[in-house]
């Protein structure tokens, strides 16, 4: 079945969490994707992540400082339709396949730019990481932590807002294409994918009410919303949601058994004391239910409630399987693996994964004769690049 992106050709030379995931969720949907990489391959590939950010693609090795080897890129670029690259702005330009280059060989090429920060930031030219541009762009100062001042969010909140900023450019781009004919180069960066996920309306953590310390905290002193998760019996647990809209036929206490349960409206007004005894009464009744009858009996009560799975229970949850979500790949390196599915469900034109994480460098060969190169051109190449590869 014909595919979204059939016939588009990306070429990737993105490297980190942003460029390989933002460029997973298009080769998913047909692109054929060429993950272009330095002699030895992209350094992140221990990364663990890459088993699934790096899979539907092809693997093509290539020094593109050697000018036989900038040739074979040129020569790849001028069948490209896309083009994704990570580098410090300018980096491109000195290896001489920045836009203008491109676009001389391709008037209809897209360039997608993802450096940590965009071109002209007084930061451009540094070294960026994602923990770099999570400190210099004001997020460790939002999240209360387990001390006053910043601390490091552990959701790479900068890379998770750039990849699907990634996406939907490159898209954009391809779209204005079919009106105008002509490629253009796209800019983003990890630095706006940080600024993507903020309201704008900024808090200093130090400077912020008991209010907002206790909806927002996620450590000890616990938030509103930690003691809303229970353990019932069997040491399986289920988190209540205090925020659902919802007008409960029947209070949590009654449900429970708590006897001479306090009025909820009042409950926050009781002595410091009289909470902490009913929490306990609350907390030892919620280990009395097996799971599952204690869920049914609160929704069939107008509460909100969860069961609290495990997370490698979640690709055997029915919903996950029943919208696709979970698939088994088969790595050249790790064996039988079960990953996330194609998280974009087109019905016309359906996504599908199209091979694990290649190793690199395993396309190459095919890749070149593709291109038109001949037997001995291909090995001059694929030997000069294991050179380098051993050098390195």
């Amino acid at each position: 079945m014909a595919q979204a992106l059939d016939g588009i050709r990306i070429l990737d030379l993105s490297w980190g969490i942003a460029g390989p995931l933002g460029v997973l969720l298009l080769a998913e949907q047909g692109a054929d994707t060429i993950k272009v990489e330095p002699p030895g391959g992209d350094p992140f590939r221990a990364y663990d992540g890459y088993t699934v950010w790096n899979r539907s693609r092809r693997s093509f090795t290539v020094d593109l400082k050697d000018p036989a080897g900038l040739e074979a890129f040129r020569r790849l670029a001028a069948t490209a339709d896309i083009v994704v690259e990570s580098f410090r702005p300018g980096v491109m330009d000195h290896l001489g396949v920045g836009y203008e280059q491109l676009r001389a060989i391709n008037e209809r090429i897209v360039l997608l730019s993802l450096p940590a920060y965009p071109d002209g930031h007084r930061f451009a030219q540094r070294p960026g990481y994602d923990a770099l541009v999570q400190a210099s762009s004001g997020q460790m100062w939002e999240q209360p932590g387990w001390r006053m001042g910043p601390v490091f969010l552990h959701m790479p909140m900068p890379s998770m807002g750039a990849f699907f900023l990634v996406s939907i450019g490159a898209t954009t781009a391809l779209i204005a294409r079919e009106r105008t004919g002509r490629g253009q180069h796209v800019r983003t960066s990890l630095f706006q994918g940080a600024l993507l996920y903020t309201t704008q309306i900024w808090q200093d953590v130090e400077r912020a009410n008991a209010g907002f310390h206790e909806l927002m905290g996620k450590t000890y002193p616990p938030g509103v919303h930690q003691p809303m998760i229970f353990e019932c019996a069997n040491r399986e647990f289920v988190h209540v949601s205090i925020m659902s809209g919802l007008t409960p036929t029947k209070t949590m206490d009654e449900i429970l058994g708590v006897p001479d349960p306090p009025n909820p409206m009042t409950f926050p007004m009781l002595p410091p004391e009289e909470r902490e005894r009913f929490t306990r009464l609350r907390s030892e009744k919620f280990k009395e239910w097996d799971r599952a009858e204690l869920v049914e009996a609160l929704r069939s009560n107008n509460h909100a409630v969860e069961p609290i799975i495990m997370a490698h229970e979640m690709f055997a949850h029915p919903q996950t399987i029943a919208n696709d979500m979970t698939a088994t790949v088969e790595d050249p390196v790790h064996g039988t693996t079960t990953q996330m599915g194609v998280p974009i469900h087109m019905l016309g034109t359906p996504g599908a994964i199209r091979g694990p994480q290649p190793t690199v460098g395993e396309h190459t060969e095919v890749i070149l004769r593709e291109l038109g190169y001949d037997d001995a051109a291909v090995a001059s190449l694929v030997s000069g690049a294991c050179r380098k590869e051993g050098a390195a």
